[in-house]
């Protein structure tokens, strides 16, 4: 049996996806070491092939993330992209579009890689089923929730403004589903106006590290528009009308 922690599961995880047709990949037990063969290259003795996966596995993984998608013009132009033939080059492209989307893809075919990898040495008789187990339970698929933007930066706002914010809501593109990079998400901030008047600039300005931290971590421009409660209640503004109008409260 191999000692769990001296295994590269990513270099195995890595191993099973590739299907390059002139190379074959080996472990080989002694050291866990992973080694791709070919041309007049000979495997050693005791090396254990490494056979890639389906594509029936990997396409399990396209639909099973884009079932997860919560940006839902992405969501909706993966979908159509894993329909018929032609489905991985379509996925690929189309997460292009989304970058932000794009590495939530990347993190979660990572976490079902090197779980294939643990279902693998289990199988090859390389490590017992427990600590398979165990080498599975560390790469779960990760939580979609853990980036949704706009929500993301309404918890930022709310350690921030702590009781002064009374709400968060999204209008705009990303509200109505039709978001992508090239879109900002738009949200409106509710705060407490009893007894401070609301000088928008000055709220933009105190909000400004919580956004640009956002921005610089996906790539996304997020633009704000702060008013206070009373304000909304009343919707002189016809930006405020508008903006009341589509709103989704994520906050």
């Amino acid at each position: 049996m191999l000692d769990p922690a001296c295994l590269d599961l990513s270099a195995l995880a890595d191993a099973l996806e590739d299907r390059t047709p002139e190379v074959t990949w080996y472990l080989d037990p002694a050291d866990a070491e992973v080694h791709g063969v070919s041309g007049d290259d000979r495997p050693g003795p005791d090396w254990v092939e490494i056979r890639p996966v389906t594509s029936r596995e990997s396409y399990r993984d396209m639909s099973d993330f884009t079932a997860g998608v919560q940006h839902r013009r992405a969501a909706a132009l993966l979908d159509r992209a894993i329909d018929g033939r032609g489905a991985f080059r379509r996925f690929k492209n189309t997460l292009f579009e989304f970058p932000e989307v794009r590495d939530q893809w990347y993190r979660f075919r990572d976490a079902r890689s090197r779980r294939r990898a643990a279902d693998w040495l289990v199988a090859a008789g390389l490590i017992g089923a427990d600590d398979g187990e165990r080498l599975r339970a560390r790469h779960p698929d990760p939580d979609p929730s853990n980036d949704d933007v706009p929500a993301a930066v309404a918890d930022d706002l709310g350690l921030l403004y702590g009781p002064r914010l009374r709400q968060v809501l999204l209008f705009g593109s990303w509200a109505s589903g039709e978001g992508s990079v090239e879109s900002a998400i738009d949200l409106l901030v509710v705060l407490d106006d009893d007894g401070f008047p609301i000088l928008p600039w000055e709220e933009v300005r105190a909000m400004d590290d919580v956004l640009w931290q956002h921005t610089r971590r996906t790539g996304l421009t997020i633009s704000v528009l702060p008013v206070g409660q009373g304000e909304l209640v009343r919707a002189a503004d016809p930006t405020v009308v508008r903006a009341r109008a589509e709103a989704v409260r994520i906050r």
